[in-house]
């Protein structure tokens, strides 16, 4: 008979025990029990195993039994080094249909990265340089950077001149590294993102590429992007405080939401995709208003404990991005709902991206987390050993 998998170990980084009661910050409080407890996942019954589909023979004598969570995790590890192996998170977590679900399941995502954590440093630096290369690459790119993924490597990492590119590429390149350090430091400030927060993120991302007096400062004359009019100058200081208290009004937290906030807060997803698109359609600078949106971005989602997400150069994702970018510009209602799913499907491609990296670490402090990701995936694992016998 199936048996509700139950926490055997104690979650350290997503629950704090006390007296039998377990509280995590973004889970609604589950019933007190005694140890072993049940996971309660928001909406969702617990998840339930067969032990049999995972566990091959008994332990020798004088062994002990594996915990679940230990079965699930070799299980796990064991499928990915299958050479024959057809398992994918993507099985585990398909892709909702509609964004209310899309939401509650990057909750789930997020609760699952989140039990990995803390980091180990080394591997956390690791993943850092790895994706920062990626996010400065692709940012540039979707702005007509002609520098390759080494090449911007290179650049941000190495201090190596690239001959035959332009000097501004590389600016931009190493401007875009020094942002991401910005939002990295501001993510963990207290207090509400302000307009000077936004004006130095811009000058950071221009410094050298645009006339010192336009670093950091809301343009002074009217222009168009592309078949796009943007709102004249004049309109500038009125739409970016209506930008700001919208997010203000909206945020409920200024840091890490808890519980309690995602009541009466917007979902930090749709915060992101909602200030990222209304930042573009104002277009309050004279230059890099797409690369500072992106970043805003990432710190809202960076704020909530998400990480950073990049959204790529590839043509099919640059043609969706600017054409759902253009719909919700021009939209006479403001309905901006196809770029919402569009940053929520990117944030969740790169969560299940973390996932796939993390949830594979080995070392002995590694195998104490990683509990609610393994029980989110027990049944899609069941389901694909199963559908090979």
């Amino acid at each position: 008979m199936p048996t509700t998998l139950v926490c055997t170990v104690p979650w350290r980084a997503a629950f704090d025990w006390k007296g039998g009661d377990c509280r995590d910050r973004h889970f609604p409080p589950c019933p007190a029990a005694t140890s072993p407890a049940v996971l309660y996942l928001p909406a969702m019954e617990p998840l339930k195993f067969d032990r049999r589909v995972f566990a091959a023979d008994p332990p020798p004598a004088g062994q002990p039994v594996l915990d679940d969570m230990s079965v699930l995790r070799d299980a796990y590890l064991d499928l990915l080094t299958d050479p024959a192996n057809g398992y994918s998170l993507e099985q585990a977590f398909p892709l909702p249909a509609d964004l209310p679900r899309l939401y509650a399941q990057l909750r789930l995502l997020h609760a699952c990265f989140d039990s990995f954590r803390p980091l180990d440093p080394a591997q956390a630096e690791r993943l850092r340089e790895a994706f920062d290369t990626d996010y400065t690459y692709h940012s540039n790119r979707i702005e007509g950077s002609t520098l390759t993924h080494s090449e911007t490597h290179l650049v941000v990492n190495k201090g190596v001149t690239i001959g035959g590119k332009p000097l501004r590429d590389h600016l931009e390149a190493i401007n875009h590294q020094e942002a991401i350090d910005f939002i990295r430091a501001l993510a963990s400030t207290p207090g509400p993102i302000t307009e000077f927060d936004l004006k130095q993120l811009h000058a950071l991302v221009v410094h050298g590429t645009v006339d010192r007096a336009d670093a950091g400062t809301y343009r002074r004359r009217d222009v168009s992007v592309g078949r796009y009019i943007p709102p004249t100058f004049l309109q500038l200081q009125s739409g970016m405080d209506r930008l700001l208290a919208f997010l203000h009004a909206h945020s409920a937290a200024h840091g890490p939401l808890t519980e309690a906030a995602y009541s009466v807060a917007m979902h930090p997803v749709e915060l992101a995709a909602q200030f990222h698109e209304k930042l573009v359609t104002i277009h309050p600078f004279i230059d890099g208003n797409g690369r500072t949106a992106r970043l805003t971005m990432n710190l809202i989602l960076l704020r909530a404990g998400y990480p950073i997400t990049v959204i790529t150069s590839d043509d099919a994702s640059r043609a969706e991005y600017y054409d759902a970018l253009y719909e919700a510009n021009t939209s006479p209602a403001g309905d901006n709902t196809r770029f919402q799913r569009f940053v929520a499907e990117n944030v969740r491609r790169w969560l299940l991206r973390y996932l796939s990296l993390v949830s594979v670490d080995v070392s002995l402090e590694g195998k104490s987390k990683g509990g609610p990701f393994f029980n989110a995936i027990a049944d899609s694992m069941a389901a694909y050993k199963a559908a090979r016998r």
